[in-house]
């Protein structure tokens, strides 16, 4: 097995693995804070895709993070990186259907669980079979990220809708998400409206922006992205000077309700 990195990257990639692994603590610890809050029973389910959605985000970054680390080792045999790969098809639409399923039961009041699993079931068979039907046949590090390479050219029309599936449904639910602002005159549910959906839309934002062809954009990028996720973080756990400012409640009082209709913070 050739070596994956080349001596004179090994410290940009070492810097990289670092900040990746501090980003994927950060995203676990607030996917953990945000599922401990104390809700009532009909918003638990609601809580915890939330809180998938973060988690999931660390899972992804940790294991790229994991990935990246053999591979300087030279321990990234072809086998466990397209394990890995496939791994991480399972976690994203893991953490994208915690997504959705938040921002359908925030705007309409229901879960619609079964319609939403078997969406991004089918999601995920697609994204197995786009991965596989481009024939995956090594490994490489490009640009500090562990990559699968390819030996037939990627499939247009899926890739077309996979990223249709990637990003509609959460960039229209992040908006509509937001457009509970002028529902309600709670300032407590507006403060959390306002943050959650702007940090939401901000991910999506920085992901879309910054492309990974370089490693300064890759660090950048991952670096970024940890602000959407103190937002979040913020919003349901509000310092003093944002109680005293919107009138929030302290954590244990926030609920995802506005009396009005379902709105989480």
């Amino acid at each position: 097995m050739t070596g994956l990195v080349s001596t004179s990257a090994l410290p940009t990639v070492a810097a990289t693995i670092v900040v990746a692994f501090g980003v994927a603590v950060v995203y676990l610890y607030i996917g953990y804070r945000l599922y401990q809050r104390p809700v009532s029973s009909e918003s638990r389910v609601a809580t915890a895709q939330f809180s998938i959605w973060w988690g999931g985000l660390g899972a992804n970054v940790g294991i790229q993070a994991i990935a990246l680390a053999l591979a300087v080792a030279n321990a990234l045999p072809f086998a466990l990186a397209l394990t890995l790969g496939l791994l991480l098809v399972a976690i994203d639409c893991a953490f994208l259907w915690g997504l959705v399923g938040f921002l359908i039961y925030v705007y309409t009041g229901r879960y619609h669980l079964f319609e939403l699993t078997l969406f991004y079931s089918g999601f995920y068979v697609l994204a197995l079979y786009y991965t596989l039907s481009q024939v995956p046949y090594a490994v490489a590090v490009q640009n500090g990220v562990a990559t699968l390479l390819y030996s037939v050219s990627p499939n247009v029309g899926l890739e077309a809708v996979a990223l249709l599936g990637i990003l509609v449904p959460e960039v229209v639910g992040a908006v509509l998400y937001l457009s509970l602002l002028r529902r309600t005159r709670d300032p407590n549910a507006r403060f959390r409206i306002g943050l959650v959906g702007t940090a939401i839309l901000l991910w999506f934002a920085i992901d879309a922006v910054f492309p990974a062809s370089s490693n300064a954009l890759i660090l950048t990028k991952t670096v970024l992205e940890v602000i959407p996720g103190l937002m979040s973080l913020i919003a349901f756990f509000p310092p003093d000077s944002a109680r005293r400012r919107f009138g929030a409640p302290p954590p244990k009082e926030l609920s995802l309700t506005t009396g009005e209709r379902p709105v989480p913070p």
